[in-house]
C-alpha cells in the first residue's frame, strides 16, 4: 500500500469523531455514526472513506472509566469504543491507542474541551466550520488526535 501516510484519529465516544488527516490536511471528518442509543458498527462501515481506499495507522483515544461515572454510562462508553476497535480491526487497519491525558499534554492542551475546538481552529483555519459548534469538541479532538500521532511518530522518523 503506497501512497500519502494517512492518519485516522478517533474520538470513539457516542458525542465523538473520526478525521483523516492527510499530512497537514483534513481529508474528511465524520461525526460519530450512533443508532439506537450506542455507535452503530453498520454506519461506521457505510463511511464512505471505506470505499475510497484509506490506509494508514488508526489512533483510538484509550479512554477509561473516571470517578462518579455511573455504571451504565461508563458500559456505554466502553462498548462504544469496543465497536470502534472490532470495525477497524476488522479492516485490517493498525491501531495505536493514546490516552487523553498524553496527547493532550504533548499538544499543551487542558482537559476544556473548548481549548480543544480552538487548537483545531489555529491549525485549520480553512475548516473552521467544522469546530465552530460546541458540539463539534468530538471532531476537534479526532483531528487533534491524529494530529498529536504526526508529530510524535510520523514526522520524527
Amino acid at each position: 500500500m503506497t501512497g500519502p501516510a494517512y492518519v485516522i484519529g478517533v474520538d470513539p465516544g457516542m458525542s465523538g469523531a473520526i478525521a483523516i488527516l492527510d499530512g497537514d490536511k483534513i481529508v474528511e471528518i465524520h461525526d460519530m455514526p450512533v443508532a439506537g442509543g450506542t455507535v452503530s458498527e453498520q454506519m461506521l462501515v457505510g463511511l464512505e472513506f471505506w470505499d475510497q481506499n484509506i490506509y494508514g495507522t488508526v489512533v483510538i483515544e484509550d479512554v477509561h472509566s473516571m470517578p462518579k461515572q455511573g455504571v451504565s454510562s461508563v458500559f456505554k462508553f466502553g462498548e462504544c469504543k469496543g465497536i470502534v476497535k472490532g470495525v477497524f480491526a476488522q479492516a485490517h487497519r493498525p491501531i495505536e491507542y493514546v490516552s487523553p491525558q498524553l496527547w493532550k499534554s504533548d499538544l499543551r492542551l487542558p482537559k476544556d474541551k473548548t481549548a480543544a475546538r480552538q487548537r483545531a481552529r489555529e491549525l485549520w483555519p480553512s475548516d473552521e466550520p467544522r469546530f465552530r459548534r460546541v458540539k463539534d469538541d468530538g471532531r476537534a479532538e479526532a483531528a487533534l488526535i491524529a494530529y498529536w500521532y504526526q508529530t510524535r511518530h510520523l514526522r520524527a522518523s
